[in-house]
Formats: structure tokens, sequence, C-alpha cells
């Protein structure tokens, strides 16, 4: 025979330990989120070395060179950007195992190293293909 019966009780939920839990979560997040930067207020500088020197090129890589102001020059010789896909396609046909390579100097215009790229692109050439490298200008200081 049972005498003493237990009260049936509603159960509970342990709200204590639910919200430490869920403090430490919030400061978690709060923490490691990234806020998001404006990108046009940052100021890119491209690495520089001293002491690594390129490769010699062999004779059958064709240099173009894009120029501060924009000008242009394949092969050595000086052309406009009108005379560009002329001589590309006249280079193809001529030479069709050259391999081309971009230089563009520090201070040129992304346009005007687009407008290159668009130009190789109308050509023909597979300009993922084609290496880019910036050539820059600037003296280094030795004296530190």
């Amino acid at each position: 025979m049972n005498i003493y019966r237990k009260a049936a009780g509603t159960p509970g939920i342990p709200i204590v330990p639910m919200l430490d839990i869920l403090t430490i979560l919030l400061i978690f997040f709060i923490v490691h989120t990234e806020f998001k930067r404006q990108v046009s207020v940052l100021d890119v500088a491209l690495p520089r070395t001293q002491h690594l020197a390129g490769e010699k090129g062999d004779n059958t890589q064709v240099l173009l060179e894009v120029s501060s102001n924009g000008a242009l020059a394949l092969g050595g010789k000086k052309i406009s950007s009108d005379e560009l896909f002329p001589a590309l396609r006249e280079l193809l046909d001529r030479a069709p195992q050259s391999r081309l390579q971009v230089a563009a100097a520090d201070e040129a215009s992304l346009g005007a190293l687009l407008q290159v790229l668009d130009t190789l692109d109308e050509a023909g050439l597979q300009v993922e293909q084609i290496p880019l490298r910036i050539q820059t200008n600037a003296k280094t200081d030795d004296s530190q």
C-alpha cells in the first residue's frame, strides 16, 4: 500500500544555463564578425623586390609594353592603340610560335591596360595564358 503519493510536478526548463550559453555565443559571434569595409578607401601597394632578377627570355617572346601615359610598343616598335590589332594579326601570321608578354608601367591606367587586353582577346590570343608584369621605376634606398 502506497501511503505517500508524490504530487505530479510540471517539468521545468532550466533557463539560467540557457542564458549563459546564449551570452557566450553572442560574445563569440560579435568578436569574430568581420565588419564590412569600403574597398575603395584601401591603398594597395604592390610588393617590391631588390634581390631577385628576372629570367632572360628566348627569341620567340615578343614584349608588348604599356607606358604610364598609355603609349604602346610591340617588339620594341612604338605603335598606337589603333595599330595594335593589325600588328598582332601580322605577328600571329608571320610567327605563330611566338609568345607574347605584356609589361605595364606602375603608373599605367587600368583603362589603358584593359583596352590592351580586350584587343589581345579580339586578335585571337588567350589572355589568361599571357604573362603580365608591372614594371616599377622607383629607386630603392640602400642606406637603410
